[in-house]
C-alpha cells in the first residue's frame, strides 16, 4: 500500500513544494500493452545528465526530440515529473483507494469470523 499508494503521492507533493524546474528533451517512448512510457534526459543543478522515464500512460507525454518542462527533486534527481504530469490527478489515488478497499474487506471479514466464533 505504501509503494503503490502513498509513495507516488508523497513524491508529487515534494516536487510541487521543493522541486527544481528545468528543460528536458524527450528521447522517445516505448509501448507496452497499448500504454506509453516516455523517456526524458535533462541536466540537474550540478550538471549531471539524468534520465527520467515516465510511468505507463494512455498516450506519450511528448514527441521524440520535443523540449518539455520537468520538475526534479534536488536531493534525488531521478525523482522527476513533467509539468504536465504534475498538473494531472495522480493515478496513485486510484491504487490507494483499491488497496484501502481490499484492506477494509479483509478487516471486516476477520471481524465477522471473530464474532461468529465468539473470540471477543
Amino acid at each position: 500500500m505504501i509503494w503503490f499508494g502513498f509513495h507516488p503521492l508523497w513524491v508529487d507533493r515534494r516536487l510541487r513544494r521543493a522541486g527544481v524546474e528545468t528543460t528536458a528533451e524527450c528521447r522517445g517512448y516505448s509501448v507496452s500493452e497499448d500504454r506509453y512510457s516516455t523517456s526524458f534526459e535533462f541536466l540537474d543543478a550540478e550538471g549531471f545528465r539524468t534520465v527520467y522515464i515516465s510511468p505507463l500512460l494512455g498516450c506519450p507525454v511528448a514527441a521524440s526530440g520535443e523540449k518539455v518542462a520537468i520538475v526534479y527533486d534536488p536531493r534525488k534527481p531521478e525523482r522527476a515529473r513533467t509539468r504536465r504530469e504534475l498538473r494531472r490527478r495522480s493515478p496513485a489515488w486510484f491504487s490507494l483507494g483499491v488497496l484501502g478497499a481490499i484492506e477494509l474487506f479483509f478487516l471486516c471479514s476477520m471481524a465477522a469470523v471473530f464474532v461468529y466464533f465468539d473470540v471477543w
